[in-house]
C-alpha cells in the first residue's frame, strides 16, 4: 500500500492501473448505467412517487436545501434524503483543475455550483464569498457542511458569515469549536476538562520530548499521531517503544516532529475501534448511529440501536455535549476504543475516545431508507417544512433520536473489487499468498455485492456512480497524469468568467444531441450493438469450447461493447447537454472505439498475404513493418484522447493549434491504415507467386479477398469522410456546416460499422480466416509440413496452382487432412 512517503514514479504507475482497471471494467458499468435507467423506467421509482405525493400535501412546505461535498458519498446520501423528502437541494463542492465531481450528475441536486477551494495563499475569502452568493441566489433556507478533512474550520468561519449577512442558518460548528475538536491534543483537553475519560496523552514538539516521556513510562506502549492533517504518517500505528532503543531512535528521527507540526503521544489500548456519527441541534441529538471501524473506512454495518455498545456511545455524545454548555448545532462524530477490563462483577467494557471530527462522516449513508426522519432532524433547527408519515406538518414534540434501518450494511463495489480480487490475485501469481486466501477474498466479495448495498449506487439515480467508478476517475486521474498544473497566459481574462471545462465553439459532426432526435435513433444502434456482443460472443466461446481459437471474434465483442458505451453516453448526453464532461466522454468513446476494426481488417489482411505469397509474407521485415503499424495505432490512440480532452481545457490559442493538428494528424494516420488492405491485398495480387497458395479456413480464397475489401470500404469511407471535414476550416457551433448534419454522423459512423459487423457474424469470418494455432512460417496455414510428415503430399510442391485449385471448394488431399484434424479435436 503506497503512503505518502512512497516514491512518485510508484504513484506514477498506481494511476496507470487504475486507468487501465477504468477502462476494462468500463463496459460492465456502462452495462449497469443502461440497466438501472432500464429498471427506474420500467418499475414505479419509489424515490420521486414518494417525493410527488409529499409535495402534493397543502400543508408541506419545502426548503431550499445547500448541500456542500456532493462530490463525497455522505453529501450525496444527504442530497438524496432530502430530494426524497420533498426539498429542493443545490449541491455545491470544489472541482480540482476544473473536472467535475460524480455528485453534480444526481438526479436529486436542482442545480449545482463550483466553488473555489481555500489556498494558504488567499485563505477561504473566495469560498465564503462564493458560498454567500449562492445562499443569496436560491434563497437557502438551511445550509448542510459536509465538508472534508481539509476544510472544516473554513466552514466552520463561513457558517458565522452566513448566517451573519443572510437569513440562512447552517447545520456546522463556529470556527472556535470547529477547531478545538478538529486538532486531536485540543480535543483530549476538552474532554478531560469536561470530566470524561480520556486515554492517556501527551502533546509533543521534539523528538526529545518523546524519548523523554517514553523513558519515564516504560510499562505502557504508545503510538504518535500527527494533531494535523499528514497523509504521509496518518497510517502509521508503529508502537513505541519498539524492541531496542536504537530501533526507537530510528522509528522516532524519521517523525517530522516540531513545533510547527506538533504530534500526541497516545497510550496504546489493545481494543476493537468504533466510529459514530451524530447530529446535534441546539445541543440535542437528533439523529445517532455507530459503527466498527473498518481499515480505510469503505464498509459500514450499523450496531442495533438497543446493544450496549450503541447506547454506551450516544451516552458519551450526549454528556460530551450537555457538559459543554453550548448551544451546538453540527455534525459531530467520534472514535473509540474499547477496551475490556475484568471485575470482580465481571467482564467491564471502558471507552476510550481517541478522535473526533466534527464534520459528517460517511457513516451518514446508513440511514438511507429514512429520508423522511432524517429531514425533519435537520428541519428542526427550522422548526418548519417538517412532515409525518401522512404527508402533513409535524409538532416537533414528535421528534425521537433518528437511528438507521436495521441490519443496514454498505460497501463500495470499486474498492473490493481492486482489494479483495486483484490485489489478492496479483499476490497469488507472485507467490505472496495461497489460493485459498485468493478464494476467500473472492467469497467476501461476492457476499457484499449479493447482500450489502453499494454506498454510492442507486437505481433511480445511477449516474453518479458510473462517474465514480468508472469514466470521470479515469478522467481525474488523466488530467492529472497529462495536462499542466499551472495557469496559462493567455485568456486569463476569459478565466476569470469561466471554469474548465469550457464549452466548445466550434461546430463538430452530429452537433449536440437532442432527446427527440438522437436518443430514439441511438436507441436503435444501442439494440443493434447489443445483440451484436452478444453473437460474436457466443461465436467466441462455442469455436474456444471446440479447440478453435479464434480471437477477432473477442475482439468484434470488445468493439461492440465499447460501441454500447458510446451509446449509453450519447443518450445520457442528450438529457444533460449543458455538462460538458459527458460530451467529453462521449466524444473520446466515438472517436476510439473504431480502431478495433481496423486492426481486425490487418490481421485478416496479413493472413491472406501470407497465404498468397508465404515466404514475402513471412518475412521478418513484413512481420515487423505490421508490428509497428500496431503500435503506432495505440500511439496516436493516446494522442488523441489527450489532445480532444486537452482542448476542453484551456483557452490558450496556441495550445488548441496544437491540439487541432494532432486531431488532424490522428485522423489521416487512422484513414491510411483504414485503407492500407487495398494496396497489400491488390499487391499481393499482381505480384506473381512462386508457390502455390496456402490454403485456410473454409470457402473460396475470392470470396475472403471479397469480404475483407467490402470490410474495408465501409471502414475507409467512414475515416475518409471524417478526417475530410475536419481538414474543412471551423465554423461557429451557432452555423454549422451540412456536412455536420446529424444524418452524416450516424451513416459515417454508427452505420458502416454495424454493417461491418452484421457482415462478419453473417459470413462466419471466424471459419473463413482461422488459421491453426502456433503457425509461424510457410505452410502452416495450410498443414502442408503436417501432410508432409504423415505423407500425403508427394510430387513437386513449388508448382503454381491452377485456378481451380486456388478458387474452388478443398482439394480432396486437403479435404482429408481437415477431416483428420477435425477428428483429432474431437478426440481431444
Amino acid at each position: 500500500m503506497l503512503d505518502g512517503n512512497s516514491p512518485w514514479h510508484l504513484h506514477l504507475l498506481q494511476n496507470a492501473a487504475l486507468i487501465l482497471t477504468s477502462i476494462f471494467f468500463l463496459p460492465f458499468s456502462a452495462f449497469v448505467l443502461l440497466s438501472s435507467y432500464v429498471l427506474s423506467f420500467l418499475i414505479a421509482n419509489n424515490a420521486s412517487r414518494k417525493r410527488k405525493y409529499i409535495r402534493s400535501s397543502p400543508t408541506f412546505e419545502p426548503q431550499t436545501i445547500l448541500i456542500t461535498g456532493v462530490g463525497m458519498t455522505k453529501g450525496l446520501a444527504l442530497a438524496r434524503l432530502f430530494y426524497e423528502a420533498g426539498h429542493d437541494v443545490v449541491g455545491a463542492d470544489f472541482e480540482p483543475h476544473g473536472i467535475p465531481v460524480c455528485g453534480r450528475y444526481s438526479t436529486s441536486l436542482h442545480k449545482f455550483y463550483r466553488v473555489p477551494k481555500p489556498t494558504a495563499k488567499d485563505g477561504p475569502v473566495h469560498y465564503i464569498n462564493a458560498l454567500l452568493r449562492v445562499v443569496r441566489r436560491e434563497k437557502v433556507d438551511l445550509w448542510v457542511s459536509c465538508s472534508g478533512v481539509a476544510s472544516a474550520v473554513e466552514d466552520g468561519q463561513a457558517k458565522e458569515v452566513i448566517e451573519r449577512r443572510s437569513s440562512c442558518r447552517a447545520i456546522q460548528f463556529d470556527a472556535a469549536t470547529t477547531s478545538m475538536l478538529h486538532e486531536k491534543d485540543t480535543f483530549m483537553q476538552e474532554t478531560q476538562r469536561l470530566g470524561l475519560h480520556v486515554p492517556e496523552t501527551h502533546h509533543v514538539t521534539s523528538r526529545d520530548a518523546v524519548h523523554k516521556l517514553l523513558h519515564q513510562t516504560k510499562r505502557r506502549s504508545y503510538i504518535m499521531k500527527s494533531v494535523g492533517v499528514d497523509d504521509a504518517v496518518r497510517g502509521n500505528m508503529t508502537l513505541l517503544p519498539r524492541r531496542t532503543l536504537s530501533q526507537t531512535y530510528d522509528h522516532v528521527s524519521q517523525l517530522p516532529i516540531s513545533s510547527e507540526k506538533p504530534f500526541i503521544l497516545q497510550q496504546f489500548i489493545k481494543g476493537k475501534e468504533y466510529c459514530t456519527h451524530s447530529l446535534i441541534i441546539e445541543g440535542e441529538v437528533k439523529m445517532f448511529v455507530a459503527c466498527p471501524s473498518a481499515e480505510l473506512l469503505m464498509h459500514y454495518e450499523a450496531l442495533p440501536s438497543d446493544s450496549a455498545l450503541s447506547r454506551a456511545m450516544l451516552a458519551f455524545t450526549r454528556e460530551f455535549v450537555e457538559r459543554s454548555g453550548k448551544s451546538m448545532s453540527g455534525h459531530l462524530s467520534f472514535d473509540f476504543l474499547v477496551d475490556e477490563h475484568v471485575t470482580e462483577k465481571g467482564a467491564e467494557l471502558v471507552l476510550n475516545p481517541i478522535e473526533c471530527n466534527p464534520r459528517a462522516h460517511t457513516a451518514v449513508a446508513l440511514f438511507s431508507g429514512r429520508a423522511r426522519e432524517v429531514a425533519n432532524a435537520y428541519l428542526s433547527f427550522l422548526r418548519s417544512g417538517m412532515i409525518n408519515g401522512n404527508g402533513h406538518a409535524l409538532d416537533t414534540a414528535d421528534e425521537q433520536v433518528v437511528f438507521p434501518v436495521e441490519a443496514a450494511k454498505y460497501y463500495w463495489f470499486g474498492h473490493d473489487l481492486i482489494t479483495l480480487v486483484l490485489l489478492p490475485l496479483l499476490h497469488l501469481l507472485m507467490g505472496r499468498i495461497r489460493l485459498m486466501e485468493w478464494i476467500q477474498g473472492c467469497a467476501e466479495f461476492t457476499n457484499h455485492v449479493l447482500f450489502w448495498k453499494d454506498g454510492t449506487l442507486e437505481i433511480w439515480d445511477p449516474l453518479p456512480w458510473w462517474g465514480t467508478g468508472a469514466a470521470l476517475v479515469q478522467i481525474h486521474i488523466s488530467m492529472d497524469l497529462l495536462l499542466p498544473r499551472q495557469a496559462e497566459a493567455a485568456g486569463s481574462q476569459q478565466q476569470s468568467t469561466q471554469h474548465a471545462p469550457y464549452p466548445p465553439t466550434t461546430a463538430g459532426l452530429g452537433g449536440i444531441p437532442t432527446v427527440h432526435t438522437d436518443v430514439p435513433i441511438t436507441s436503435v444502434f444501442l439494440f443493434l450493438f447489443i445483440c451484436g456482443a452478444v453473437a460474436h460472443m457466443t461465436i467466441f466461446q462455442m469455436n474456444k469450447r471446440r479447440g478453435h481459437k479464434f480471437l477477432m471474434s473477442g475482439m468484434m465483442f470488445g468493439f461492440c461493447m465499447a460501441r454500447i458505451t458510446t451509446c449509453v453516453m450519447r443518450i445520457v448526453w442528450a438529457t444533460r447537454p449543458t455538462h460538458i464532461p459527458i460530451a467529453i466522454a462521449a466524444q473520446v468513446f466515438v472517436a476510439a472505439g473504431v480502431v478495433l476494426l481496423f486492426v481486425i481488417n490487418l490481421i485478416f489482411t496479413q493472413r491472406i498475404i501470407r497465404a498468397a505469397h508465404p515466404h514475402g509474407g513471412w518475412h521478418p521485415l513484413f512481420t515487423h513493418f505490421f508490428t509497428a503499424t500496431y503500435v503506432l495505432i495505440v500511439v496516436t490512440l493516446v494522442m488523441i484522447i489527450t489532445a480532444v480532452l486537452q482542448s476542453f481545457y484551456t483557452l490558450n490559442s496556441n495550445t488548441k493549434r496544437i491540439d487541432r493538428a494532432i486531431s488532424l494528424y490522428g485522423g489521416t494516420f487512422y484513414t491510411i491504415v483504414s485503407f492500407l488492405p487495398f494496396p497489400l491485398i491488390l499487391g499481393g495480387l499482381i505480384i506473381p507467386r512462386q508457390t502455390r497458395v496456402e490454403k485456410f479456413g473454409t470457402g473460396r480464397f475470392r470470396s475472403k479477398i471479397a469480404i475483407l475489401l467490402t470490410a474495408t470500404f465501409l471502414l475507409c469511407l467512414g475515416a475518409a469522410f471524417r478526417v475530410g471535414t475536419n481538414y474543412k476550416r471551423p465554423r461557429p457551433i451557432s452555423d454549422p456546416p451540412k456536412y455536420y448534419d446529424k444524418a452524416c454522423f450516424y451513416i459515417f459512423n454508427l452505420t458502416v460499422e454495424i454493417i461491418v459487423v452484421i457482415l462478419y457474424v453473417a459470413v462466419r469470418v471466424d471459419r473463413r480466416f482461422h488459421v491453426p494455432d502456433g503457425s509461424s512460417g510457410p505452410g502452416d496455414y495450410s498443414g502442408k509440413k503436417a501432410l508432409e510428415m504423415k505423407g500425403i503430399v508427394d510430387g513437386p510442391i513449388g508448382r503454381i496452382m491452377s485456378e481451380e485449385e486456388v478458387f474452388d471448394d478443398d482439394t480432396e488431399h486437403e479435404k482429408t487432412f481437415q477431416t483428420e484434424k477435425m477428428d483429432e479435436a474431437d478426440r481431444v
